[in-house]
This record gives C-alpha cells, structure tokens and sequence, in this order.
C-alpha cells in the first residue's frame, strides 16, 4: 500500500488519536499490570466505545458450554438466511462480549443475520488450548441454535486467530464447518520482525511490546508456536486450500498489517480468491470505533456485504 496509507492517519482518526492521548493519560500500560488488573482497565477503557447501542429485534443471553457464557443479537433486520458466531479479540487475555457489543450489534445489521457473541477462557490464567476449547464448544452449540441456517465463524484481531484455528480443527474432529470466515485485522504468526512490526513497532495504539506479552501469555513455550492451531500462517496448503471463503481487512497503521498481506498472499498463492480490504490511515482495532469512526462503519458494511453473498449464493 502506499506508504503515506500505512503511516498518516486520517483527519478523523489523528483526532480520535489525540482524544485517547487525553482521556489515558496517566494510564499504565495494561499489558504492563498483572492480568487480572490489566483486563479490568481494558474493559473500562473500552466502554468509550459502547455507547448508544444499536436497537435489536432481540437480545437475550444463552449458556453456549459449561462456563461459556453468550449471548444472541437479532436484529430487526434479520433475513432469516444465515447467521454469524463472533469471536472477541483482545490479545486472548483482554476484553469480553461487552467490550464488542457495539461491533457486534453493527455487524448483525450489516449482515442481516444473528450474531452470537460470548465469553471464553483468558490467558494468561487459560493459556492455549483452552479459550480454543471454549471457541470450538461454543460453535458447536451456536450450530444447534440456527440448524437450518449458513453459518459464519467472525473475530477480530487475536479472535480473528482462533476463529481460523477453530475452523482448521474442525477440518479434523466431528462438526460442521463453517460456510464463510471474516476476519478483521488478525494475528496469523509470531513474526515480529516483519514490515509492518518494523514500521510499527511503536504504534500507534497497538505495539510490538505488547503484543510479545501477548503471546507469551497465549503460548509461552515459543517453540510450540510452530502449531498452526497457534499460527495459522504455518498451516498445511492442504489446510489451507480447505478453508470456507474468507473476508479479511487490516488496518494500515499497524503492527499486525503484514499477518493479513502474508495470509491473504499465502491463500492467493493456492489459487483461493479471498478478499483483503486494507483500510489506509486507521489503526489496529479501528472497528471498535464505529461511534466516531466512519471507515469503522465501512469495514463493518463490507464485512455483511461479504457474508451475504456466501449465504445467498446458489
């Protein structure tokens, strides 16, 4: 992309930039305090971003699995065709069905469709495999609600990640799979050395540093990183080439932009056509922002738009 793309933020997002910058300052970093401090600041912090929620047809909490708490977002315009499982991201460790509610409720409106969201195991205290369980245990049960519907399997950054994962496992074990992925802004490897980590390092908004304790909250033991229920960049072709359609976008500003470039060139490479829409001068997580971020809305549309061509298609 244009360099200018992957460094200036917009107008609307240098602002809303400068308005984190006051409203943080004098924050720690969260991935600096122990886990359980570190969650619940980004839940505060984020609550900035769950405003004025979306009107549903219906919103009512479900016990997804034991311990895996959800919940169903119908909106006023569901079709009645497909329906959307939502994966939190959060670095694995951080956020939870609250802090996407906005997203999440924007999402089902753009795509038509239900949107179930839920809550799962956090590393550090649940390193991998668990909150992978807890996806896989939740989508089997979120199948059983819309039996008769096509089905989405949906995450944004470290739940982008599990949301492959999930559905590289199911390639394996009993269940139905997925009919499309969308997948925002995700976390493909543990590559830190690449362009956009290099670019990046720093920030804004997500950095390397923070992702490093990320990862080694997720999966300490480096060398098992190798997993490509880790790392889906490390996936087999054959893996890979069975995957559903995917919609992918990444934001410009950000140290995970080169995961999306390098999965979406992997796909391409096996003849795939998946989607990548990278959205220039926004930074990573910019989906969260919709109530002040009009390239948030933009992403959100075309992610429905995406989902509902594979649910319509003959």
């Amino acid at each position: 992309m244009p360099d200018t793309l992957a460094r200036v933020p917009t107008p609307q997002m240098q602002a809303i930039l400068e308005r984190l910058m006051r409203e943080d300052a004098g924050l720690p970093d969260p991935t600096t305090l122990p886990s359980a401090e570190g969650r619940a600041l980004a839940e505060r912090t984020n609550r900035r971003w769950n405003g004025d929620l979306p009107a549903m047809a219906e919103a009512r909490d479900v016990g997804l699995a034991p311990g895996v708490a959800g919940r169903v977002l119908v909106p006023t315009n569901d079709e009645g065709e497909g329906a959307i499982l939502f994966i939190h991201g959060g670095g694995w460790a951080f956020c939870s069905m609250q802090t996407h509610e906005r997203a999440a409720r924007l999402l089902a409106i753009e795509a038509r469709a239900p949107v179930v969201t839920f809550d799962f195991r956090l590393a550090p205290e649940h390193p991998y495999p668990e909150g992978l369980e807890d996806c896989l245990a939740a989508w089997h049960s979120f199948g059983s609600i819309f039996p008769d519907r096509r089905l989405a399997m949906a995450g944004d950054s470290a739940g982008a990640n599990l949301a492959v994962a999930a559905m590289l496992r199911l390639q394996t074990e009993w269940g139905r799979a997925p009919d499309t992925g969308l997948l925002f802004y995700g976390v493909y490897d543990d590559d830190f050395d690449s362009p956009s980590y290099r670019l990046h390092a720093d920030g804004p908004g997500l950095t390397r540093a923070k992702m490093r304790r990320y990862w080694d909250w997720y999966q300490p033991v480096r060398a098992r990183r190798s997993d490509p229920l880790v790392s889906p960049l490390k996936a087999s072709d054959r893996a890979l080439s069975a995957l559903p359609p995917l919609y992918l976008n990444a934001a410009g500003i950000d140290p995970l932009r080169s995961d999306s470039e390098r999965f979406h060139a992997r796909l391409s490479s096996l003849g795939r056509r998946d989607s990548l829409r990278i959205f220039g001068g926004v930074v990573h997580g910019f989906m969260q922002m919709s109530n002040v971020l009009a390239d948030a809305l933009t992403a959100t549309q075309e992610a429905g738009e995406a989902f509902r061509k594979v649910v319509n298609a003959e």
